[in-house]
């Protein structure tokens, strides 16, 4: 198990499979084991990056803190560009990420989560009573309920034991009082309301329809506030939509990031170069490659030429964009003409 300090913090990490970076981050009260059903899928494709924050001393700036963490793990990790899930709290500091840092995410995948705030719909008192674990007597039936108010009736009924393993997992890797209580303040005064339309990232929202923490119109509100997301709703699930329906997320997660895959590194710079020789040529002639021409391999050498040299007005004046395409046709008719020389003496 990797861990790398930073100046008040510990962060524990595992790195997965092989392909482009996928970075996972946890929502409030839950660590990397949360991603049990993601791991072995994900990783057939991306290049998976789990992780714990361990010991914060303070979150004076909120989710822009929690941020900060993850900004310096991906430096550990010599990472330039990585997709982003986040979940939950998560999904606020992936948002963030998003934000602050679009050089460092390539698409974004956000999943029962909302943009903060100014939502349209906060979690009732209810819900919310349920999730700290309102007059329970001890830590388990704390946790117990707060789960409970974070899957569906159908998913309990259905995997009682893969509950209650949610359930030893989550109270053996519990956060402190502390950790949990500034990670829950920070979740509460993030807001993105107006700052999510400036993200660039391609992006998807997934929801579950039966979400009492963050309920559905949050994610419709979050989907229309991005530029082009695209949003999933799967019907029957909660706040754990993750765990609960995990095939058909997984699914949606792996056909919306794969074809937004970098190209091979090795292309850019060629692209770049490419580009900024086109802008130069552009500049000096006032146009585009006006005046250069390919000829059509079907035609015999010469045909284009000798067709535009009777069309063209006699004692015509080259323009700058026929300047510089005969600027760039010479070479190539130099070119030519020595390689038939070249075949001619070596035929004979």
């Amino acid at each position: 198990m990797p861990m790398m300090l930073t100046h008040d913090t510990s962060i524990d990490y595992d790195v997965h499979g092989d392909g482009p970076f996928l970075l996972l981050i946890n929502g409030l009260g839950f660590g990397r084991w949360a991603w049990f059903k993601q791991i072995p899928t994900l990783s057939r494709h991306f290049r998976t990056i789990t992780f714990d924050i361990r010991g914060e001393h303070s979150l004076s700036h909120g989710v822009a803190d929690l941020c900060a963490e993850v900004v310096a793990l991906l430096d550990h990790l010599g990472v330039e560009k990585t997709h982003v899930l986040g979940t939950s709290l998560g999904g606020f500091v992936a948002q963030k990420l998003a934000l602050e840092r679009p050089d460092l995410v390539d698409g974004l995948v956000l999943v029962c989560t909302s943009y903060g705030a100014r939502e349209p719909q906060p979690m009732s008192f209810q819900a919310l009573g349920k999730m700290l674990g309102g007059g329970s007597l001890n830590p388990e039936s704390a946790a117990r309920q707060g789960l409970e108010g974070a899957t569906s009736d159908s998913y309990r009924a259905e995997h009682p034991e893969e509950f209650d393993l949610i359930l030893r997992w989550r109270l053996a890797d519990s956060s402190s009082l502390s950790d949990y209580y500034q990670q829950m303040m920070a979740g509460t005064s993030f807001d993105a309301a107006f700052a999510v339309r400036n993200i660039t990232s391609p992006t998807l929202v997934i929801h579950g329809d039966q979400d009492f923490y963050m309920p559905v119109a949050n994610a419709a509100a979050l989907a229309e506030a991005i530029p082009d997301a695209r949003l999933r709703v799967l019907d029957g699930a909660g706040h754990l939509v993750f765990i609960e329906q995990a095939e058909e997320v997984n699914e949606e997660i792996i056909s919306f990031l794969e074809p937004h895959e970098r190209k091979p590194s090795w292309r850019r710079p060629v692209e770049q170069k490419t580009k900024k020789l086109i802008r130069q040529a552009g500049e000096t002639s006032g146009k585009v490659f006006s005046g250069f021409k390919l000829r059509d391999p079907q035609e015999p050498d010469g045909t284009r030429e000798s067709q535009a040299a009777q069309e063209a007005p006699e004692k015509e004046r080259p323009t700058p964009g026929k300047l510089t395409g005969w600027l760039f046709q010479r070479p190539f008719r130099f070119a030519s003409a020595w390689t038939r020389k070249l075949r001619d003496r070596l035929s004979r």
